[in-house]
């Protein structure tokens, strides 16, 4: 079973690791768990697609930028989305297979999922908390994002304690889980029409 104090210990490294990219440190914790390390990726993955998702909004770059950009934004989304579903994969395989197969309540949102919205969560107080910090801005400004920063950190106890009532359910044998499958579209040339009807007209010329 999943140790839930380990998964107290892993949420909380999300603010260590956010910090030390930050500071480009890129510190990496030194446990070998096969679940910490997927979790590191897509909290990883998370962090670049948020400086990304930024950057792209800059007013000042030429279109073949913000192409270049965007695309880089579709690669780490579906890295992001593997990372999702590799921690749903490990959970299953290591421990909770033997539930699959059960008649046993099963939840709108995986482990892989929550994990997911825990690492943007954090992400956004980081950067609330930032904001709550600057200097080059009046009270109004500061006011606004500490109360905003307030409702984000209610939040992620609300969901953190979710996901840790999730796992007990595992643990305890009272729930099961299962992988979902996002099959992203827009990614594969087979699938995405925009991108095979370009190609099958392209052939023909």
């Amino acid at each position: 079973m999943v140790i839930v104090e380990m998964l107290r210990q892993l949420l909380d490294s999300f603010a260590l690791w956010t910090n030390s990219w930050e500071r480009e440190t890129a510190i990496k914790s030194k446990r070998e768990d096969t679940l910490w390390t997927l979790v590191y990726e897509m909290h990883r993955f998370n962090y670049l697609l948020w400086n990304e998702e930024d950057k792209v909004r800059r007013t000042d770059l030429n279109d073949s930028t913000i192409v270049e950009i965007k695309r880089w934004v579709d690669q780490l989304n579906q890295e992001r989305n593997d990372a999702i579903e590799g921690i749903d994969e490990w959970l299953l395989e290591h421990h909770y297979s033997h539930l699959l197969n059960l008649d046993l309540p099963i939840r709108t949102e995986t482990p892989g999922s929550a994990f997911d919205r825990l690492s943007v969560l954090s992400l956004k107080i980081y950067h609330m908390g930032k904001q709550a910090e600057r200097t080059d801005v009046g009270e109004e400004h500061i006011d606004a994002c500490r109360r905003k920063l307030s409702i984000l950190v209610s939040q992620w106890e609300d969901l953190k304690g979710a996901l840790l009532g999730l796992i007990s359910e595992l643990n305890g044998g009272t729930g099961r889980m299962k992988v979902y499958r996002q099959f992203k579209m827009y990614n594969d040339p087979n699938l995405n029409p925009q991108l095979y009807r370009a190609k099958n007209l392209k052939e023909k010329r």
